[in-house]
């Protein structure tokens, strides 16, 4: 007759092996399971965000962006309304400034909580920095947003003021794989020069040629699928070389692409009234 000991080793010996696959089990059963966030772990209103993990690689690798920015050492500020749940995918604005710091454009909050946008915007994006890391910066924001948030892929607009307009339209012919229509802030330019009619400048602020973007063939051809919107006004100092882009080149090329020109505005975003417009168009309007 086995002692009070002996019975007890003997259990364990049987349980052990038992206890173990059934935890095996349980372990792989959450492990398969899909970890849903809920709504009071979701980060709404205005903030600022490095981003975690590694940097993610769009479909399409454009040799005019950099995909190797270390996404710890980025801020980003985000506008996410306070309706966003995670239960039905919002549309997404990445902004691109002309200075290094990064906000929300006065007056666009209303419509991007009626309209279920959220907003994100780089620092240090501004004009002072190489080209090729402002796209980047872009988009590493997109994709990180996408990755944080559900985000509706036909939604995704590459946006900006002045000079980083001009990278908002770049992105359409560099990037199309993901932004699907651009929203330019008095700044614009094309793959080809354009008939001079109103500019009354051909240069920028740093004396190089006004207007003129580098693209290959495929680059044209998959950015005949963006929606591009061009923002100006009577006051803007850029009016004329915008006119003469859209005019001169978009229109008769063939693109999809509307010019707001707003009586009064200067060299400035939008207001809520005319961004409203422009998103009426992005989402497939006239």
């Amino acid at each position: 007759m086995r002692s009070t000991g002996d019975r007890s080793a003997w259990w364990i010996r049987r349980s052990v092996p038992a206890l173990s696959l059934l935890f095996f089990v349980l372990l792989l059963h959450v492990g398969c399971r899909k970890v849903e966030r809920s709504p009071q772990e979701v980060r709404t209103g205005a903030f600022s965000e490095v981003f975690g993990g590694p940097n993610l690689a769009p479909k399409y690798l454009s040799p005019n962006v950099a995909y190797d920015l270390p996404p710890g050492k980025e801020r980003y500020f985000l506008y996410v309304p306070q309706s966003y749940t995670g239960s039905e995918p919002y549309g997404l604005i990445v902004f691109t400034y002309a200075d290094p710091r990064a906000r929300l454009p006065f007056g666009w909050q209303g419509v991007l909580d009626t309209r279920r946008y959220i907003f994100v915007a780089a620092e240090n994006a501004g004009n002072d920095q190489p080209r090729a890391r402002r796209l980047g910066l872009a988009v590493m924001g997109a994709m990180k947003t996408m990755e944080a948030y559900r985000i509706d892929p036909n939604r995704v607009y590459a946006a900006g003021f002045s000079g980083g307009a001009r990278m908002a339209g770049l992105l359409g012919f560099y990037q199309s794989d993901i932004f699907r229509g651009t929203l330019q802030n008095s700044g614009a330019d094309f793959y080809r020069p354009v008939p001079v009619v109103e500019a009354t400048s051909l240069f920028d602020t740093a004396g190089h040629t006004y207007g003129l973007l580098q693209a290959s063939d495929e680059d044209v051809r998959q950015a005949k699928a963006v929606r591009f919107v061009f923002i100006t006004g009577s006051n803007d100092f850029r009016r004329g070389n915008i006119s003469d882009i859209f005019h001169g080149g978009f229109e008769p090329d063939g693109f999809k692409a509307k010019l707001f020109d707003v009586p009064g505005m200067g060299h400035d975003i939008c207001d809520r009234e005319t961004l409203s417009r422009a998103l009426d168009f992005l989402e497939g309007g006239s």
